[in-house]
């Protein structure tokens, strides 16, 4: 009789006991699997793929870089009145005191806010509906474009929104809490974000928070006066950093160091109201949002929700109040939106967890809609990479492999997708299975491109013009001065090369060692340009040496 090496036998038991572990724990195993996956899609990005974009997080990270260097927290240390409150830099400040000035330093606040504000949202869902609900809440926030775009951006919009979030939760918890000291624990927290909340977006905090009063101020009214003390005990000691700042900054400025920042907000917010503004929820809101918003458009014509929500004023009020505010304002950008996210992917799952159709045509009509769309999804993507190569080249930076695999992964789910709308082999009519086909491709593709580069690194070539060992050894030790610059390019170069310093004017350019300029600028015109050698180019830019010192 042949006899089994000790290690093949040992091989064997280990496998088999492997297995028997796996399927007597895969309820636990398998979602733990899937969090980790989740969570590193948010954390394993590539730095060295990534650029700032301009102006916004340029503007940002040079502000917070001027604080952190300046150790001016609180006093503004800008060379004229500010008009934001000096919490919009805080973050970001730390984050380089911490990391040093690079992308990773810059980005991490957004990347680590959003992070919070999934689980903040999570359980604000979970205390609204139920977990199953929550879960397709936190699902759908995740998978958004423009919340994929924000939280990998260098600014105070994701931790700003984590701030509402935070008011929202600890003010539920407050509700739900049976015990004196937890409830006035609560309160308290709540209040502390909500002048939180306007420290690091001024002005901007005043619309969510608008949009909650009536759900705040129905439950305040029926509480006793001592958690009426604690709230508003919490805003006042949460208003101590803006009270310092606004301190600081008349004792510099004078009144118009408080009046440029109420100036800016009377700009941004009153005036002509542009249609472009009603135009966004058409338009913007589509592909923003996609594919949370389509859906729950035509949720919301076809079919009526079945579930049952805990608090309506917060639920449908705030975000509907909020969104008034926000089309009636005299400017308005996407990022405006984002604090909206997450109350819409709580009606989104609301919606799409429990409903019943409004007509009997509406289960084929909901089919037929969503089959067009895919297909003509599907038909776009394929479009757009054969006939746009060079642009993909380009933007994948000579490596176009990873696009073509992403947009595969997309149009497979699309075409698969199709399944849970009609009776295919006995498949029923399933949305949830047909947005789960969806969104977790679109989150797993979307953070891809991010986190490699393909999408939200617009300005690489300043990197590689910078990191060019000619420009380095130059930067390095010398001033370089700044002439006609575009202004995009001169509020990154003001970021990346600190020394450097802005010419206005072209008289005496002579006497500057190194100038980076345009090539089609006004400098080619000047009796000074035959001084002058280009040392490095990119784009439609030089650096150029001075001959004559």
């Amino acid at each position: 009789m042949q006899v089994l090496p000790t290690n093949i036998i040992n091989y064997k038991k280990i496998k088999v006991g492997v297995k028997n572990f796996f399927l007597k724990n895969q309820i636990i195993i398998v979602p733990l699997l899937f969090l980790l996956l989740f969570v590193s899609l948010y954390f394993l990005i590539d730095f060295s793929t990534q650029s700032l974009v301009a102006h916004d997080e340029g503007l940002y990270a040079r502000r917070a870089r001027l604080i952190e260097y300046s150790d001016n927290w609180f006093s503004p240390p800008f060379p004229s009145p500010h008009h934001k409150t000096l919490g919009s830099y805080w973050f970001i400040a730390l984050s380089i005191r911490l990391f040093g000035k690079s992308e990773l330093a810059l980005r991490l606040p957004s990347i680590l806010s959003s992070f919070l504000c999934l689980i903040s949202s999570y359980l604000i869902a979970l205390k609204i509906t139920n977990k199953q609900t929550a879960l397709i809440s936190l699902y759908s926030l995740s998978s958004i474009p423009l919340w994929i775009q924000y939280s990998r951006y260098a600014s105070p919009d994701i931790p700003f929104v984590l701030s509402i979030l935070l008011v929202i939760l600890f003010f539920l918890k407050s509700l739900d809490s049976s015990e004196y000291t937890k409830q006035s624990f609560y309160i308290f927290i709540s209040g502390l974000f909500v002048s939180t909340s306007f420290f690091i977006r001024s002005y901007m905090a005043f619309v969510p928070l608008i949009g909650l009063s009536p759900f705040i101020f129905y439950h305040l009214l029926n509480k006793k006066y001592s958690f009426k003390f604690f709230f508003c005990t919490g805003i006042l000691i949460g208003s101590i950093p803006t009270f310092l700042n606004l301190y600081f900054s008349v004792k510099k400025f004078g009144i118009v160091g408080i009046t440029a920042l109420f100036d800016f907000a009377k700009k941004q917010a009153v005036g002509d109201v542009s249609f472009n503004n009603f135009l966004f929820l058409p338009l913007n809101f589509l592909y923003l949002t996609f594919p949370i918003g389509i859906l729950i458009i035509i949720l919301l014509v076809f079919t009526r929700s079945n579930n049952k929500t805990n608090y309506p004023l917060l639920t449908y009020c705030y975000p509907i109040l909020s969104l008034t505010l926000l089309l009636c304002m005299s400017t308005s950008y996407p990022h405006y939106y984002l604090f909206l996210l997450p109350p819409l992917s709580i009606i989104f799952a609301t919606f799409i967890k429990s409903y019943s159709f409004r007509y009997t045509f509406s289960r084929s009509a909901i089919g037929y809609l969503l089959l067009i769309l895919t297909l003509f999804l599907s038909s776009l993507l394929i479009f757009s990479v054969f006939n746009y190569k060079d642009l993909v080249i380009l933007y994948s930076q000579g490596n176009p492999v990873i696009v073509y695999i992403i947009t595969s992964l997309l149009i497979l789910s699309y075409l698969t997708s199709i399944r849970f709308l009609f009776d295919y082999k006995q498949l029923s009519f399933n949305l949830i299975n047909f947005f789960f086909n969806i969104v977790i491709p679109q989150y797993i593709s979307l953070s891809l491109l991010f986190n490699f580069g393909v999408l939200g690194n617009p300005n690489y070539k300043i990197k590689l013009f910078l990191k060019d060992i000619s420009v380095s050894s130059i930067a390095n030790s010398n001033t370089i001065y700044l002439f006609s610059v575009d202004s995009k390019i001169k509020t990154l170069l003001l970021y990346y090369l600190p020394s450097s310093k802005v010419i206005d004017g072209s008289e005496g350019i002579r006497k500057y060692k190194y100038v980076i300029t345009s090539n089609k600028n006004s400098f080619n015109k000047l009796d000074e340009q035959q001084f002058f050698i280009p040392v490095k180019k990119f784009d439609k830019h030089s650096l150029l040496m001075n001959i004559t010192n």
